[in-house]
């Protein structure tokens, strides 16, 4: 049998090649959104989890929450009595000025692909009005998760003598 075709395949094995291919981009593609979705629920379940903790916490704190935590790090003063915080679930505590006068404490779920990127959604109003819990944001991948939007605050921790915080 001759072969007419550079790499050999006959029409029918182009076809099969064709398919297989189109097989494995579409399984790759189902895998991403079916992990995509799976992180977005472990967001929701950990938020619901966290706003508890920190509800405990400032109930022992007078009514104040722990002061803002850089990226995904454990919220100053919030200790495993309340949460075992892992900053792998990449999800950001955010603390900052509610445009009224006041205080908001959110969450931020930074890592729906695996890597953390941070966006500063909770610093938008509307968007906290609108997406507070966990819905999906138009335009973007994380979502955030509205604790209060207005909160007393604890001062942050007294620096140590090196001039960082840990």
């Amino acid at each position: 049998m001759e072969r007419d075709h550079p790499l050999g395949l006959a029409p029918w094995e182009r076809w099969v090649l064709i398919g297989l291919l189109i097989l494995c981009l579409v399984l790759a593609v189902a895998g991403r959104h079916r992990r995509q979705r799976r992180a977005y629920e472990d967001f929701l379940r950990r938020a619901k989890m966290i706003e508890q903790a920190l509800e405990r916490f400032a109930a022992d704190h007078q009514g104040r929450f722990p002061p803002d935590a850089m990226f995904t790090n454990r919220p100053p003063y919030l200790d495993d009595r309340y949460l075992a915080w892992d900053p792998e679930w990449l999800i950001d505590y955010d603390v900052g000025d509610n445009r009224r006068g006041g205080r908001f404490v959110c969450l931020e779920f930074c890592g729906p692909t695996g890597k953390r990127r941070y966006f500063g959604l909770c610093h938008d109003p509307a968007l906290r009005a609108r997406y507070g819990r966990g819905q999906p944001i138009p335009g973007q991948r994380n979502r955030i998760w509205v604790i209060r939007e207005e909160a007393p605050i604890l001062p942050p921790p007294p620096r140590p003598p090196g001039g960082r915080r840990p």
